[in-house]
């Protein structure tokens, strides 16, 4: 049975995102070193990768009708790099500080804010239509559920885990998660029709 394209990036960007909190959230004893270079190996290439991988699979989409940048890859394009950017904040928020961390962090956020900025400005010959404005208003409407739920999810184990810590780069990391996620719900909402 194969797999498509972007079930294999989700199914990658998820075992990285386990693979991470695995690291990060346990009460595991490795040494700073370590976390560093498991956190370096396992995220940053990967994002790097999968964000090229989404661009470029967008693009030959784009070929085979004629239009080569749309207005729905601008809105993946500047949405994955957006939430890759508030995770990489996320994840230097959380780890400790180390120059390596502050070197290698900081110029993969300054490389994905220029690619960000770049798409976010690149001309479009595509206007916005109504069926544009209806899958962006029900990826709207199920992610703000998602969302609801997500928020009730971490008020009920911070009442019951009276000792529950909630870091700025938690929610650094629950931002980019759920733009990622509206990303994803826009892509379902868009090819259901």
């Amino acid at each position: 049975m194969k797999m498509s394209k972007n079930l294999k990036i989700i199914l990658y960007i998820a075992s990285v995102l386990i693979v991470v909190c695995l690291v990060l959230f346990l009460g595991n004893h490795l040494p700073i070193l370590a976390k560093g270079a498991i956190m370096t190996t396992a995220w940053l290439p990967s994002y790097l990768v999968c964000t090229m991988v989404s661009v470029l699979s967008k693009s030959t989409y784009q070929k085979k009708e004629k239009n080569m940048f749309g207005i729905t890859a601008k809105l993946y394009t500047v949405l994955v790099l957006l939430s890759s950017s508030i995770y990489t904040i996320g994840v230097w928020l959380l780890t400790p500080g180390s120059l390596i961390k502050n070197i290698m962090l900081g110029i993969g956020l300054s490389i994905q804010l220029l690619l960000m900025f770049y798409f976010l400005f690149k001309r479009i010959n595509e206007e916005p239509d109504e069926r544009f404005y209806r899958n962006i208003a029900k990826s709207s409407s199920i992610l703000f559920t998602i969302a609801i739920f997500i928020l009730l999810g971490m008020a009920t184990l911070i009442a019951v885990c009276k000792v529950f810590v909630l870091n700025a780069g938690f929610l650094y990391i629950l931002v980019a998660f759920l733009l990622l996620l509206f990303a994803i719900t826009y892509f379902i909402t868009e090819k259901r029709g």
